[in-house]
């Protein structure tokens, strides 16, 4: 995250790759510096009169360092003493500067005595750069400025920074340019600059770049007042060193005039924290991410991401700023696919040790004094592989929708047939048009089933793309028209097809004609294999029913029209959902009773007593039970336990004892779905209402339908019950705050 005067540093080299000098952005194309450097750079003499017809290369070394660019002078006043405003040069690159690069902020003022300055050069031996400081003194007959180094230690100015920008701490801008250092009286420790105002009287064109004092000193103040209502949110674990690293930055944020919201430190004992974490969510500027390898498995962590996600597409000024921090997890380190999706294309920095502490802390700082978002280079762009279950790792939160290539013996560790499930899938999937529906509450396996159906196609030269509508961004939904292009374009990009909606897009005919012909005359015809297409967390499409009705009615008539034969039979569908669908349908046009229907149940106790074995676990049978009566068959939570138990983290005696509890290994799961809970009041009251007795409940439909979806409960005829003691201990306890 580099400061504005970072940004606009350039270093300028000769024809034999030495460094002579330095310069600065002053606009999107124009460059500042020195006549004499430029004069250096070519190995002419300073004082020559005419300007030269030479390019001069550079290179910005603070944001894309040995990446050349080579730039002509335009502007020259050569180096002579008997002349007002000389030995000035300005350049004009070839081509644009970097993505991160700035023009300098360049101000002028009559009163810059005493003000403290910093300045990036390149002396001798010393071409990656090193900074000086002191202050700036006072005008001169010929129109320069000194400056007097003041330090008992450190750099002082000397040739080799000429042409840099000199940065005034006290206006935050660019006073002038470092022009000469005095080298007789080493004593005297000075050296000169070009103010600003002499640089626009000798070049006019610079000076719709500066800014007065009193312009600068305005602006200033406007950002230091709102930064005063610059709202942080810090999502930390609490352990260390990221719950140090929090507090460390909670601090240094209130210090600084910022508002800062820490949990541990934020929310008093009996506060209703998830309202707190939701208010202070949507209040907040800037959401301050500190992301180690245990967060990075955490459910509430990914649910927080994904709100300050919602967030985003509902705010106009897109925010919470996503700022994440690496602790100790490197930037390459796999993600889960849902981390991975919110957070690509965002810039992050890593933390390795407290050494970096004051840098990050400084960069964040900076960040919010000039109320941006940090935009993300090339250079910096990483590519997070996907998270694939280990013994020695945390059981992921969320499932890959597509196996990793080169590792599904690795990512089947775990993963446990409830046959014939996955040989009636394996089959089906190979029939012309095919057509296969998922139905499980979140965490049961449905994402997993689909990433193994997916590879079993592709063993078969099917092509298979896995889309998942989790992370489409809100905007999608607006209206079916722009769903629909969304759904055409992003299906495109997986099959790496260029996007030709220009083409296809005829607002004559519907959105569903539209998207029908995109798929037919385009998509399909562009491919010579069948198309195996899954579909992942279709539930999100239920909450637009303006959108809903004709999406899912247009995937039954591509399935019926595949019937036909065709170009449309190459196409099979996997549809994944976690409820019944209620919204209101024609049985004829819905796609959610047709196909091969898969209802994923609970683990069994044969495949419990599996998976404790895969964990190295000799387990008697009762030791089974005791743990299937806590948390039934769900897949994630057994595997928790045994993941913690076989780590010898803890025993099934301590486990059971903790296990509803904020404490306990579920402490995260639980948390996740108590947040979730206090989202929907209706679901809150049902589901107090479901705990506080210990007989069945009858609900509205759309309720049970909604929790059974969240995995709370389950059905029994028409009545709902807990749906697991798991479930029933921790809400029963919390039933006063629901």
């Amino acid at each position: 995250m580099p400061t504005p005067l970072e940004s606009s540093v350039v270093r300028i080299y000769s024809n034999n790759s030495k460094v002579v000098g330095a310069g600065f952005l002053v606009s999107q194309k124009n460059i500042l510096t020195c006549a004499h450097v430029v004069a250096d750079a070519l190995g002419i003499a300073r004082n020559t009169a005419e300007m030269p017809n030479a390019e001069i290369r550079l290179d910005f070394p603070l944001l894309a360092a040995k990446q050349l660019f080579t730039a002509r002078i335009v502007f020259w006043r050569p180096v002579n003493p008997n002349e007002f405003a000389e030995d000035i040069a300005a350049l004009e690159l070839a081509s644009s500067p970097p993505n991160t690069a700035q023009p300098a902020r360049l101000v002028a003022s009559e009163e810059l005595w005493g003000h403290p300055f910093r300045v990036l050069g390149f002396p001798k031996n010393q071409s990656n750069g090193v900074w000086a400081a002191g202050e700036i003194r006072a005008g001169l007959a010929n129109g320069w400025v000194q400056l007097e180094d003041i330090k008992q230690q450190g750099y002082a100015l000397e040739p080799g920074f000429s042409g840099a920008p000199i940065w005034d701490e006290q206006l935050q801008g660019v006073a002038g340019m470092a022009v000469a250092a005095e080298m007789e009286r080493a004593a005297a420790k000075a050296a000169f600059i070009i103010p600003t105002q002499v640089l626009t009287t000798a070049w006019p064109e610079l000076g719709e770049q500066v800014l007065s004092a009193e312009t600068m000193q305005q602006q200033w103040s406007t950002v230091k007042s709102a930064s005063k209502n610059t709202k942080v949110f810090i999502s930390y674990r609490s352990q260390d060193p990221d719950f140090t690293l929090a507090q460390q930055f909670y601090e240094a944020l209130k210090a600084s005039g910022y508002e800062a919201f820490m949990a541990g430190e934020s929310i008093r004992l009996g506060e209703n924290w998830p309202e707190r974490i939701d208010r202070e969510l949507e209040q907040s500027d800037y959401f301050l991410l500190l992301l180690s390898q245990k967060s990075a498995t955490s459910e509430m962590v990914t649910e927080e991401v994904r709100r300050v996600k919602q967030l985003q597409d509902l705010r106009h000024d897109h925010k919470p700023v996503i700022l994440p921090i690496r602790i100790n997890f490197p930037l390459n380190s796999p993600l889960n696919y849902d981390l991975r999706g919110y957070l690509q294309r965002i810039q992050q920095r890593e933390w390795k040790s407290s050494a970096d502490t004051p840098k990050i802390l400084q960069e964040i700082l900076t960040i919010l004094a000039e109320g941006r978002e940090p935009t993300l280079t090339e250079d910096e762009l990483v590519t997070t592989p996907p998270a694939v279950e280990s013994p020695e790792s945390p059981p992921l939160p969320v499932a890959e929708p597509e196996l990793p290539e080169g590792q599904v013996d690795l990512a089947s560790l775990f993963y446990v047939e409830r046959s014939p499930i996955e040989s009636d899938c394996y089959e089906a999937i190979l029939k012309s048009g095919s057509l296969i529906r998922i139905k499980a509450p979140r965490q049961m396996g449905k994402t997993s089933l689909m990433a193994r159906i997916l590879h079993q196609a592709s063993q078969q030269s099917f092509l298979a793309v896995s889309l998942s509508f989790q992370l489409a961004d809100s905007k999608v939904f607006a209206d079916l028209d722009q769903f629909l292009r969304w759904f055409c374009a992003i299906v495109g990009r997986k099959l790496r097809i260029p996007n030709r909606l220009a083409d296809y897009w005829d607002d004559i005919f519907g959105s569903k004609d539209n998207c029908t012909a995109y798929f037919e005359e385009y998509l399909l015809a562009q491919i010579s294999e069948p198309l195996a297409l899954g579909l992942d967390e279709v539930d999100l499409v239920y909450q637009h029913p303006e959108i809903a009705s004709d999406f899912f009615g247009l995937l039954r008539a591509w399935h019926e029209e595949a019937k036909n034969g065709g170009i449309w039979k190459k196409l099979r569908l996997i549809i994944a959902h976690s409820t019944e669908v209620y919204i209101p349908m024609n049985i004829n046009q819905s796609p959610f009773n047709v196909g091969l229907s898969i209802e994923l149940p609970e683990f069994n106790v044969e495949q419990v007593q599996d998976l404790t074995r895969r964990h190295g676990l000799n387990w008697s049978s009762t030791q089974i039970e005791q743990l299937m009566a806590m948390v039934g068959g769900h897949p994630y939570l057994v595997r928790v336990a045994l993941y913690r138990i076989a780590r010898q983290a803890t025993t099934l005696e301590e486990l059971l004892q903790v296990a509803p509890t904020d404490a306990g290994p579920f402490g995260d799961h639980l948390r996740r779905h108590w947040w979730n809970l206090k989202q929907h009041s209706d679901l809150a009251m049902a589901m107090k209402q479901i705990v506080a007795t210990i007989t069945p409940v009858q609900l509205e439909p759309i309720q049970a339908f909604k929790l059974k979806s969240m995995g709370l409960v389950e059905l029994e005829n028409n009545n709902v019950l807990p749906r697991f003691n798991l479930y029933l201990q921790y809400f029963r306890e919390r039933a006063a705050s629901l």
